[in-house]
């Protein structure tokens, strides 16, 4: 395929300036694991030493050559630590050359661009990948600790300024090995028979050879229990699925519920079945929704033929893993970073899940729905099994007089882990921080989920790093690339680390670019951001090539000719669909706790499947990955670039490439979307939507004003100026920050993007507005509550729209 980066590099011209070099050394004075202490000790005593000093008569010009030069490096030192953690390492402190005035017009980000793109390799990424997926590792491992950790360490510290490890201690979950979790039958005489499995069978050789050293299938956090009681079929356990129950007065109530993975979060699925005061939870993979077979075909007899390792479907006994918590951090401490001095609330307290809940194959599912008598379900309940799907209650045929026994074995362990951060500092604004991230762990070997992300983001930072190393070019603003732990058990890493860092991050960070895989699928670029980084995306997949020689033939040249020909926004087809920012990975507390405008992107498939059909199994390898995804890891080259291309514009651009227009024009549409589901029940309870409209206009008028002030901006305007109109464009998602929180969930403030209450996957605008008319609706709250919400919406919109206009 023809590539526009295979003409030889232009080389830059040195800095007409001389460069200078920021050195610090600081004593290990490290209690409590901080080195700020040492570094503030050192100068204190600096301070009392040139207290006691006699100055001599000097001339003017010493007097005010000293001046000058103290005052430079009081600001190198506030630049650089800045972003210091009082609980951090530091694992390498080279040098740090950063060059006076480099040039950062579009023309000379071009070609800086073209430079990046051209270094970074798909060979290096397949590398990276077959190397982290090894073995497997799940957090606070020895595996993820000692492997994972310490190779994305390694290849940082060659590259980048500097790499800090942030280590926290944190309550996590796991299966106990002596203690299987199963589900079986349970007998009128006690008898305990047909126990399902918990291991998964191993197809290839790697997974013959690396299978002993992976979990057995376990929802992590489910408490230890032994429960029994009737088994009942929920569908995908959704609120509406147990409503129809209750409609064909179906009591679930102290029984066993059975549900498919898919529609919503797993843990959404628990919560509702503990609501429901089910007994425990069993998840299972239906075929249908995994398998790609035709509803109601699917049994034993068929065996494994159309799935993996023939094709990328999940086998009969492959089984998805995964958290089911609230995805809030450390159960211990709630709202505040898990270090070691930190108070931890007994686990008694922690808000975990009730209920033991454990996940099955397919092939063991078909077991018990197979005999399940009951009502027949409604047609969109019915899978792939080759059944007729019942709501349950009871078995038929020789089973008719059993139960079900749900046992559970896990166990809560606290464990130290460790989230890396790595420097590009920044030569003109080292105090405004770009961000991007990937998390490291793994419920198995991590093929897709995650270490697919983690080699891109290791190549982006290598490719970045050698440019940067030649004396060519440093960004702007300080660049760090993120390796987030613990990720799987509730995103923990990232949010211990927001809530540490949470004043630096609302006052310095600049945005936050997410890649938790690169890879789910091959067909197009998938995208979920905050509006005003809208066009910025459609610029970077511009930019890029596309990886599949079919698309190109078909003058399909760039990635975003993919996007918008297979993944169009159907309200606007002259543009790619980009979603709503949830929740479900890191960028969620940089968003909802600190407002860091945040964008989470990777390639994905446009099949009907919920998500690639061997998630969070131990069929998730570095063989799957290659076979079925991206063979000649193109699309990871492209994904690369395109979260290159996004660093590269906002580290390095003068004028930060952000569009509050398009945030007005997302609420105003937001707006209508609201009035268009909810206006007439709204109506009838008399609760007005006029003022949240207007408070859109008025966002709208000053979005505006400051894209005017910034098309008026010179390639000369006063660097303050610049600065202050940079600082505005930032701050837009701070304003939409309530510090009292979504209803019921004060973890996240965000009032126009959050998790939705139902679906912790999927991002709800409005999300306090229509929650609590989702409440009023089924009598669970009030239309007052309603009223208060579109209340508090409107005032941080008016915040918002604050922080672009002068006081």
């Amino acid at each position: 395929m023809p590539s526009a980066y295979d003409s030889p590099l232009i080389p830059l011209e040195d800095s007409p300036e001389e460069e200078f070099v920021v050195e610090y050394t600081r004593d290990k004075f490290n209690r409590y694991g901080s080195e700020d202490i040492g570094f503030r000790y050192d100068q204190y005593h600096q301070r009392r030493k040139k207290s006691s000093i006699t100055v001599s008569k000097q001339t003017l010009c010493c007097y005010s050559t000293i001046g000058v030069v103290v005052v430079c490096l009081v600001g190198i030192v506030i630049g650089r630590y800045s972003f210091r953690s009082s609980n951090s390492s530091a694992v390498t402190r080279p040098e740090v050359v950063v060059q006076r005035n480099v040039t950062t017009q579009t023309d000379d980000y071009a070609v800086i661009r073209d430079y990046v793109f051209k270094e970074m390799k798909a060979a290096n990424m397949e590398g990276y990948l077959k190397d982290i997926t090894a073995k497997p590792h799940i957090a606070g491992s020895e595996q993820d600790e000692d492997h994972v950790l310490s190779y994305v360490k390694d290849h940082w510290s060659k590259h980048l300024d500097e790499v800090k490890v942030y280590p926290y201690n944190v309550l996590l979950s796991f299966p106990n090995v002596s203690d299987p979790n199963y589900v079986a039958f349970v007998y009128p005489n006690d008898t305990i028979a047909e126990k399902t499995n918990w291991t998964e069978e191993p197809l290839t050789d790697f997974e013959r050879k690396s299978a002993d050293n992976v979990l057995p299938a376990f929802n992590a956090y489910s408490p230890a229990g032994h429960v029994s009681g009737r088994l009942y079929y929920v569908n995908y356990g959704r609120y509406e699925d147990y409503d129809r129950l209750q409609e064909m007065n179906v009591n679930v109530s102290g029984g066993i519920c059975m549900v498919r993975y898919g529609e919503l979060f797993r843990g959404d699925k628990v919560v509702e079945a503990e609501r429901r005061k089910c007994a425990g939870l069993i998840i299972f993979s239906d075929p249908a929704d995994y398998a790609g077979v035709e509803k109601q075909s699917w049994d034993p007899s068929k065996g494994g033929a159309h799935a993996y390792p023939h094709t990328w479907w999940l086998p009969p006994h492959g089984v998805q893993r995964g958290v089911i918590g609230d995805m809030g951090g450390d159960p211990l401490t709630p709202n505040y970073p898990s270090l070691n001095f930190t108070y931890r609330i007994p686990e008694s307290e922690a808000v975990l899940p009730k209920i033991p809940v454990q996940p099955i194959s397919y092939a063991d599912a078909y077991k018990y729905l197979s005999i399940l008598g009951g009502k027949t379900a409604d047609d969109s309940w019915q899978g792939g099994l080759n059944i007729t799907y019942r709501t349950g209650g009871s078995f038929v045929g020789s089973h008719a007089n059993c139960s079900v026994l749900l046992h559970v074995g896990n166990y809560l362990k606290r464990k130290t882990i460790h989230t890396l951060l790595g420097f590009i500092r920044g030569s003109q604004e080292p105090d405004r921080y770009v961000l991007l991230g990937n998390h490291r762990d793994a419920w198995t070997f991590g093929g897709e989920d995650p270490s697919s992300g983690t080699a891109v983001v290791l190549e982006v930072a290598r490719a970045m790093g050698s440019v940067v190393k030649s004396k060519q070019w440093r960004p702007r603003r300080t660049v760090v690339f993120c390796n987030w732990a613990a990720e799987e058990h509730g995103l923990i890493g990232s949010t211990e680390w927001v809530q540490q860092m949470e004043k630096q991050l609302m006052t310095q960070a600049v945005s936050y670019v997410n890649i938790d895989m690169a890879m789910e699928g091959n067909d197009t670029i998938r995208a979920l951001a905050v509006p005003e980084l809208f066009s910025l995306l459609f610029n970077a997949t511009g930019n890029v090539p596309n990886p599949d020689p079919q698309e190109y033939r078909n003058n399909r040249t760039t990635v975003y000719a993919t996007w918008l020909a297979k993944y169009y926004d159907q309200d606007n087809p002259t543009r790619p669909y980009i979603g709503n920012i949830g929740s479900g990975s890191d960028y969620t507390m940089l968003l909802q706790k600190a407002g860091v405008p945040s964008v989470d992107i990777r390639y994905t498939y446009l099949k009907h499947v919920s998500s690639y059909p061997v998630y969070h199994s131990i069929h998730d390898t570095f063989e799957y990955a290659k076979k079925f995804l991206d063979p000649d890891f193109n699309c990871s080259l492209a994904l690369g670039r395109v979260a290159a291309d996004l660093l590269l514009q906002l580290s390095s651009l003068s004028v930060l490439p952000l569009k509050p227009v398009e945030y007005a024009n997302k609420l105003h549409d937001l707006a209508v979307t609201l009035q268009k589901d909810k206006g007439r029940a709204l109506q009838k309870q008399h609760v007005p939507l006029e003022e949240l409209f207007r408070v859109v206009q008025v966002f709208n008028a000053s979005a505006n004003l400051l894209a005017d002030k910034i098309k008026l901006l010179a390639p000369t305007s006063d660097p303050l100026t610049v600065r202050q109109i940079n600082d505005k464009l930032t701050y837009i998602n701070r304003g939409f920050l309530d510090f009292v929180g979504v209803p019921g969930r004060p973890q996240y403030r965000h009032v126009i993007f959050a998790p939705s209450s139902h679906d912790s996957y999927s991002g709800s605008a409005f999300p306090g507005i229509v929650d609590s008319i989702f409440l009023a609706e089924r009598g669970e709250g009030s239309w007052d509550d309603v009223r208060r919400e579109i209340s508090a919406v409107c005032v941080q919109i008016l915040s918002a729209a604050s922080f672009m206009k002068e006081w």
